[in-house]
């Protein structure tokens, strides 16, 4: 039975030329293999092929067409054949009710194609409301998920605001010009941030989905200098940072994704790790031969603790969103379980992948690692010819190569 139903839809799918060719085959060979068998009717059976294929190819209207040639077919052939004996009884009502009988099977697949043809239409129109519902509901899970990561990385330069703002209302005598006129440097900082992610907050509203990153080559050190100059005074004092990243080290990435994720792992660092530890962040070029090929060529950048580290069965929950593990919700450091879920999420928007090593004993620590393209030369041209950029799009990749990233990079810090 599923093969024929299978069968039925799939000549369904026929075009119309082939639809005609089959139904005139049908009838062209069902015609011969009758008339090989008159006078008899034993093979009157085969006439209902083309009848059906007919009625079930082109409804009801079709079916009559073929019924229609069919008998005048027959009643010709009939006619000339028998003569005046084709109207007794004889001949003549066994033509009849077999042509009555066509007529019903004509009707009858026709019925059955136009009750097929409503129940595959509400078969579509309950898989189009689905698809609906499930778009729809797509885009309110951006929509949260964008409000979400907002809420987080808003709570980074409001606390950078308030620290500063607090240090001149509470200690404003002791600071000479200099140094006041530092700290508000860092507080218009950290409302050029807020206005930053407020804007990228709102794009990300206009066009719902994973947010866009826009890449550009940048020397890495520098970038990390200045994203760590605008940190909080305290988490400059109570931890000892070491960057390892050389100055030569230019990545293609988003600097302001960048950004986040280094102030995400920095800051997840500081709240498990105790004070006067080290934090190192370091990056290198990803040896060929030692890492899986999608890897080769990449920058590898790691930001490595001292603190309590990480039980193996529990670093394959990390980068869930509201995902907090046992030892963090024990203890009394603020979080959402967001950071790291928001660092994955920006680390494979720009085509990278993102890890942690530790082997979960006290005082090893562990180190969160994520890759980013390449910022050399041929790098970046490798990445204009594949991401199918037009000309103008490449000279301003090129332009921004060569025109002092740098610069711009710590402008864009603040």
């Amino acid at each position: 039975m599923n093969v024929v139903v299978t069968l039925s839809l799939e000549l369904l799918r026929l075009p119309t030329r082939g639809r005609l060719a089959l139904v005139l085959g049908a009838l062209v060979v069902s015609l011969g293999l009758y008339e090989l068998a008159f006078p008899t009717t034993y093979l009157g059976g085969v006439l209902m092929v083309p009848l059906i294929l007919s009625a079930w190819l082109f409804e009801w209207q079709g079916g009559l067409l073929c019924f229609a040639i069919i008998t005048l077919i027959l009643g010709t052939s009939y006619g000339i054949a028998l003569g005046d004996t084709f109207w007794s009884s004889a001949w003549f009502v066994p033509f009849v009710s077999g042509m009555l009988c066509g007529l019903v099977v004509c009707l009858a697949v026709g019925v059955l194609r136009h009750v097929s043809d409503a129940l595959q239409g509400a078969q579509h129109k309950i898989v189009r409301a689905e698809k609906a519902y499930q778009l729809e509901h797509t885009l309110n899970e951006s929509r949260d998920q964008a409000l979400q990561n907002l809420n987080h990385e808003l709570l980074t330069p409001f606390t950078q605001i308030q620290g500063y703002l607090e240090l001149l209302e509470t200690y404003q005598e002791q600071y000479n010009a200099e140094t006041q006129a530092c700290f508000l440097m860092y507080v218009r900082s950290g409302c050029e941030e807020l206005l930053s992610l407020i804007a990228t907050a709102l794009e990300s509203a206009q066009t719902p989905g994973r947010q866009q990153p826009h890449l550009s080559a940048f020397s890495l050190q520098h970038e990390v200098q200045a994203m760590m100059a605008h940190f909080e005074p305290r988490f400059r004092q109570d931890y000892r940072v070491k960057l390892d990243i050389a100055e030569s080290t230019q990545v293609y990435a988003d600097p302001h994704f960048v950004r986040q994720i280094i102030g995400n792992l920095l800051t997840n660092a500081c709240k498990y790790t105790p004070a006067q530890t080290s934090i190192t962040v370091s990056a290198a070029p990803i040896n060929a031969a030692n890492e899986p090929h999608e890897r080769a060529g990449m920058i590898c950048v790691r930001v490595s603790d001292q603190g309590p580290g990480i039980p193996l069965e529990q670093q394959s929950l990390l980068f869930q969103r509201f995902v907090r593990l046992p030892n963090a919700v024990e203890s009394t450091q603020p979080g959402s379980g967001l950071g790291l879920a928001i660092c994955k999420q920006l680390v494979e928007a720009m085509g990278g992948s993102i890890w942690v090593e530790s082997t979960g004993r006290s005082g090893e620590g562990c180190c969160f690692s994520f890759t980013l393209a390449n910022g050399s030369s041929s790098a970046a041209d490798d990445h204009i010819k594949f991401d199918g950029g037009s000309d103008d799009q490449a000279k301003a990749i090129l332009h921004r190569q060569h025109e002092g990233y740098t610069v711009s990079s710590l402008r864009r810090s603040g």
